[in-house]
């Protein structure tokens, strides 16, 4: 499925003099015919990405609800001792981990964004900056030894060295340790047409099965999954060393059969999605010309990189989209990429005679209703 030649998702511009100087980049959803992953053709350099970085986990307050659940969860699993040390990979703000410290655990992160890792370090979450692999793992070892519980939320997307990270996060991971990976899932990508999903942060996009056969070439086994609402919708596995011999619970049987039923592991239904999407693209830009047309003041809501991405493929602008609202600091006064629509406060929007809000940040639409009622 080609993206054409768009923004980086989390670009946005400071001014409208950097327009000019705006890199447009291609974009391709393909399938490997061999190990039938989902990824992007192109990979960028991750430091251009990610060494200063936008997304901020404790912005939406949904998460901190997400947080405790996750720490409930992972802490009945893992078995471990009654207050398990906690490393995690790509940390962001530290909001997870600072739940975490908060029951008594010792906790470290690991995350390549400067600006964001600061923060984490200024409210008491050490964190390290640097991009998690195998010999960073090493260093980690060396200097704080094993971990009782290892965490990797919503980076696989993001790494085009998985192998890497697995090996890293194997190398860290305790003899009775438990890993926790999370991915927004492949089947709900599929079933609700999430092509928003695909953005150039985002190289890779994963089910069970591929978490699985990944963890195994590592000697580590999934013996657990559960499927929550995060990020919309999101596989969460546990995973442990393969020598351990703990048997798999029900729940990792149904979710592979649930995977294999829907076809998501072959071709076909990936040649129906990019049909799909671009079906949604023509309906959307239908249904927003003649809201603007009929004299409707139309706006968004979320500048999100799902958002971007929905943005650019729709080939919105101003003249579709009057501008989105964000409660970003970090993206408030900017100008969105690609299409240089004018992110604004959410109070700008609660001001003006707005008549319909695209909701970009879809996956916290509840939240958004909720704030804005």
């Amino acid at each position: 499925m080609d993206y054409g030649s768009v923004v980086p998702a989390d670009a946005f511009l400071l001014s409208s003099k950097a327009i000019e100087n705006e890199q447009r980049l291609p974009l391709t959803l393909v399938i490997c015919k061999e190990c039938r992953h989902l990824q992007t053709r192109e990979v960028l350099d991750p430091a251009m990405l990610f060494s200063e970085y936008v997304w901020e986990t404790g912005i939406p307050a949904s998460i901190h609800r997400y947080c405790q659940e996750f720490a409930d969860a992972v802490l009945v699993r893992a078995g471990n001792p009654e207050m398990p040390s906690i490393f995690e990979i790509a940390s962001n703000d530290g909001t997870m981990l600072k739940e975490f410290k908060s029951r008594g655990s010792e906790v470290l992160g690991v995350d390549p964004a400067r600006n964001i890792a600061q923060k984490a370090n200024a409210a008491g979450i050490p964190t390290r900056v640097d991009f998690f692999g195998e010999e960073v793992a090493g260093e980690v070892l060396a200097q704080h030894g094993e971990w009782d519980i290892v965490v990797a939320r919503n980076v696989l997307a993001h790494v085009a060295d998985l192998h890497g990270l697995i090996a890293g996060l194997r190398l860290l991971l305790g003899p009775q340790g438990t890993a926790v990976i999370e991915v927004p899932h492949l089947l709900n990508m599929y079933h609700e047409l999430q092509y928003d999903q695909v953005f150039h942060e985002h190289i890779g996009y994963h089910s069970l099965d591929s978490i699985i056969r990944l963890c195994a070439m590592h000697e580590l086994a999934v013996f657990d999954v559960e499927h929550i609402w995060i990020h919309g919708g999101t596989v969460r596995a546990y995973v442990t060393h393969a020598a351990g011999g703990r048997s798999p619970t029900p729940a990792v049987t149904e979710m592979l059969a649930e995977e294999q039923s829907a076809g998501i592991l072959g071709l076909e239904v990936w040649q129906q999605f990019g049909d799909r999407a671009k079906t949604q693209k023509r309906l959307l830009r239908a249904e927003l010309s003649s809201l603007r047309e009929s004299g409707k003041m139309v706006v968004g809501y979320g500048a999100s990189a799902k958002g971007q991405s929905m943005i650019q493929f729709c080939e919105l602008d101003e003249g579709l989209v009057a501008y989105v609202a964000d409660k970003s600091t970090m993206k408030i006064g900017t100008l969105a990429p690609g299409s240089h629509i004018p992110i604004v406060s959410p109070e700008k929007m609660r001001s003006d005679p707005v008549d319909v809000v695209v909701v970009f940040a879809w996956n916290f639409a509840r939240e958004i209703l909720e704030q804005e009622q």
